[in-house]
């Protein structure tokens, strides 16, 4: 992704769309935690969906995304489930924080527009 060229809005879609499905993912995962023989799902990181799709949308389906670093670490129970309810819930604080930060950013360069026209 050449920098130069970047709109601010566009990434910011970008960004807010990843968010969104990561949220519905780890959602999914939270609901499946006494499901047997699940496993944790997560989407490719957003730097990586940048580099790999420089003007495309977002676009991952629930359910298809890779699974949970943290699975081989944490094990299985012994219905074969694989969801660390506590990884999960991390992952959602981080993704809150991610959106926050996403949304405030995106409220002050509308602000910067806004004073550029005086329309303040």
């Amino acid at each position: 992704m050449n920098p130069a060229s970047t709109d601010v809005f566009a990434l910011a879609e970008k960004r807010l769309a990843w968010i969104a499905q990561r949220q519905s993912v780890l959602a999914q995962n939270i609901a499946n935690v006494n499901t047997p023989s699940y496993a944790a799902q997560d989407v490719k990181p957003f730097s990586e969906v940048l580099a790999s799709e420089s003007q495309q949308a977002v676009a991952v389906q629930a359910g298809t995304g890779t699974p949970s670093s943290g699975q081989a670490a944490s094990g299985r129970s012994l219905d074969g489930n694989a969801v660390v309810l506590d990884e999960q819930l991390e992952k959602i604080a981080e993704t809150d924080t991610a959106h926050q930060l996403a949304t405030n950013l995106y409220k002050k360069y509308v602000g910067l527009f806004r004073t550029a026209i005086g329309r303040n």
